[in-house]
């Protein structure tokens, strides 16, 4: 097997990817949302990561990339629990929609890329910086204003949109540490058989009959699953963590625009505000890295 140096970094395309990882996971979000009233969320998850497995073996062997050589992973203890936090994450989420308004777990969830930006100092080793730090938390702010949490209902539940922030920001980093080891494609297949063979051996004892017409939305969660994923990974092996992170805000504003169009949901002045300041914090990102380059 051949060994893997750090990608060069493409801090542009890096965060291009993860405009496109935001898209995708909004996406498949809003389709999880809409099966959530009928469906458990193990069976989500279920779907979310078996369809996707499948969907990548099927093609990976038509690239014919599925051998030895190209998948074998150098650290696969390392990615197993990589994938279990990403799927930790993802059970987290579903749990939180049925207990909390949404609101308050978009708040804490989007507290992800400053958990990011302050364990990738320690773990990776990275430099930060007080402007990247600080176009960060103005971009938190902007969350903050545009979904407005109603801070005097917080219980304990809020526990479980913590645990999926957490989660996803070790998932994050992980991805970020083993891009030095192993290929995208590879990551990619372990985040799927991870999160894949756990839920089918929890599904059977959470199972509820999935009519036909919902079945084509149980594939595209896995479809779209696979997609922002492969899409994460190549932002992390292109450019810092700490500095594409905080471009996941922009699910803020993807979401915004699918609730308007097929929920419904028209934006406040304050989402307009906050999403505006989203968008000047991370481009403020883009040009400080392209003087730093």
């Amino acid at each position: 097997m051949s060994v893997l140096t750090m990608p060069v970094q493409r801090p542009l395309r890096g965060v291009a990817c993860m405009l496109a990882a935001a898209a995708l996971f909004v996406g498949m979000d809003s389709l999880a949302k809409y099966l959530g009233d009928h469906y458990t969320p193990v069976q989500l998850a279920w779907s979310r990561y078996s369809v996707h497995l499948i969907v990548l073996v099927v093609l990976l062997a038509a690239m014919g990339k599925l051998n030895r050589d190209e998948l074998e992973s150098r650290a696969p203890w390392g990615q197993i629990g990589r994938g279990l936090l990403l799927l930790g994450a993802t059970l987290f989420a579903y749990l939180s929609v049925r207990v909390l308004p949404l609101t308050q777990i978009y708040v804490v969830n989007f507290s992800s890329p400053l958990i990011v930006m302050l364990l990738a100092i320690p773990l990776l080793n990275e430099k930060v910086g007080a402007k990247r730090l600080l176009a960060a938390v103005c971009g938190f702010a902007g969350v903050l204003i545009a979904v407005q949490p109603d801070v005097g209902g917080l219980d304990a539940h809020l526990l479980l949109p913590v645990g999926m922030a957490v989660c996803f920001a070790l998932y994050q980093l992980a991805t970020r540490y083993f891009a030095a080891q192993d290929s995208a494609l590879t990551s990619l297949l372990y985040t799927a058989a991870a999160g894949g063979v756990v839920t089918t051996l929890a599904v059977p004892f959470f199972w509820v009959p999935i009519n036909s017409e919902d079945i084509a939305l149980f594939v595209l969660i896995g479809v779209l699953g696979a997609l922002s994923h492969f899409a994460l990974i190549e932002a992390m092996r292109s450019a810092s963590a700490s500095l594409v992170s905080p471009f996941l805000y922009s699910q803020l504003i993807w979401a915004t625009l699918i609730g308007y169009w097929f929920f419904g949901d028209y934006p406040t002045k304050a989402t307009f505000i906050g999403a505006g300041l989203v968008a000047l914090a991370g481009g403020y990102l883009i040009i400080n890295e392209r003087h730093r380059h």
